[in-house]
């Protein structure tokens, strides 16, 4: 078992309160609890990254108010050294060897300068703007613990940095883009500069400056339009960058919540299990998936590809996992199985996702199941609890009250 705090209560939205210290709960009747979920999803993989990008985004429009027009300028001299460099490659021009002594003479939206074989914005581009990280974190979470509060970074000072390789936007094989992030007492700083170490390819001779600005000026329309019509690709470019620098900040945030609940992860098992795994088997891509279910919902049918990628047979049941496809003793579940196999194979893939200690909410466990089903889905919970997992369930069936009778129930059979 694992150590956990006295009386973790939490309390989710301002609203609801829930008790996280039993190792066992029954919700019987009707209740929601999609907002427990929710503001436990960092500790879900693939609700951390939602998370991630969601708060990456804010970081991003903070930055973006007040410096829309530098960051503009560094879409254009992107596209502007992408020109430079297809000329000097159309005329077989060694651009190691002809840039080192021109390129502060030509005229892109940002100055270039070169230094030790490799060029790089004279003046890098500096942006900060005042904002307190765990504040903006919190209105994402919306999750605090009764005596202590939201759950801050105590950290004061923070730094990372990245690099990105700018090839696919613009087709120059070694251009990258270089962030620094720094954070301290409620001010964000990050600084952005391009890197190019040009290939030593090529004549080498020389071209005038004066040449190159023209190759500008004749491509300024191509420029702007690549610009403006990426400005969505470049800003969607931008928040990546903005991911990977708050990353440090956001494990630290991750880690103190862990501690402070005394669990890593966060499995949720949903109820229409058979909608969740057809949707998981199906050509659905990510965007479509993301319009037609929550997401709570997404978490676990990304809980149920990484089950398929990591099964072992930890409860002597007739599911496995042949070559990516799951089976029911020596039949393949597919979309038309029955609902009941389809049900008790996903609780079977979600639960072997966990890597760590957790809360595993179940929702509806005895969802299309049988009896004697039923008695396995009891055998898997007992065996979640000895390895220390806390567990949530929330059900309709009344006889899941006795199969638990040591566990805390909450009913609630008013009509609503």
């Amino acid at each position: 078992m694992f150590n956990t705090l006295n009386m973790v209560n939490v309390i989710v939205n301002g609203k609801s309160k829930y008790n996280l210290d039993n190792n066992c709960q029954i919700y019987y009747g009707y209740f929601d609890l999609q907002d427990l979920v929710n503001s436990l999803s960092i500790l879900d993989s693939s609700g951390y990254l939602r998370i991630r990008r969601m708060f990456a985004w804010n970081l991003y429009f903070h930055l973006s108010r007040n410096y829309s027009d530098q960051l503009r300028n560094l879409y254009y001299v992107i596209y502007e050294i992408s020109a430079i460099i297809r000329e000097l490659n159309f005329r077989n021009i060694n651009p190691a060897y002809a840039l080192s002594s021109i390129l502060n003479n030509i005229n892109t939206s940002m100055k270039l300068s070169w230094k030790n074989g490799e060029f790089s914005l004279k003046d890098p581009l500096e942006i900060s703007c005042e904002i307190d990280l765990n504040a903006e974190i919190n209105k994402l979470i919306k999750l605090e613990v009764e005596g202590k509060g939201k759950i801050s970074v105590g950290e004061n000072e923070i730094k990372s940095s990245n690099e990105m390789d700018l090839y696919k936007l613009s087709d120059v094989k070694g251009l990258s883009l270089e962030s620094e992030f720094f954070y301290r007492d409620g001010k964000v700083n990050v600084k952005i500069d391009l890197k190019f170490r040009p290939e030593n390819r090529g004549l080498n001779k020389e071209i005038n400056a004066e040449d190159l600005n023209k190759v500008l000026r004749i491509t300024a329309k191509e420029v702007n339009e690549k610009a403006i019509n990426s400005h969505e690709f470049f800003e969607d470019f931008m928040v990546g960058i903005m991911e990977t620098l708050i990353q440090p900040f956001l494990e630290k945030y991750k880690n103190e919540l862990a501690k402070v609940l005394g669990f890593k992860e966060i499995l949720y098992i949903p109820a229409g299990r058979h909608f969740i795994l057809n949707a998981e088997e199906s050509a659905l891509n990510n965007e479509e998936i993301a319009q037609l279910f929550s997401d709570s919902c997404q978490l676990a049918i990304n809980r149920i590809k990484e089950g398929k990628n990591s099964f072992f047979d930890n409860f002597s049941l007739p599911i496995s996992v042949k070559g990516g496809l799951v089976f029911y003793e020596d039949s393949q579940i597919t979309s038309l199985a029955s609902r009941s196999i389809k049900s008790l194979a996903t609780i079977i893939l979600e639960v072997n996702s966990l890597k760590d200690q957790a809360l595993v909410i179940i929702e509806s466990p005895e969802e299309f199941l049988l009896n004697e089903d039923k008695s396995r889905i009891v055998n898997i919970v007992e065996k979640l609890m000895k390895k220390g997992n806390k567990i949530i369930i929330h059900t309709w069936d009344e006889k899941f009250l006795e199969y638990f009778k040591d566990c805390q129930v909450y009913k609630n059979e008013k009509l609503v």
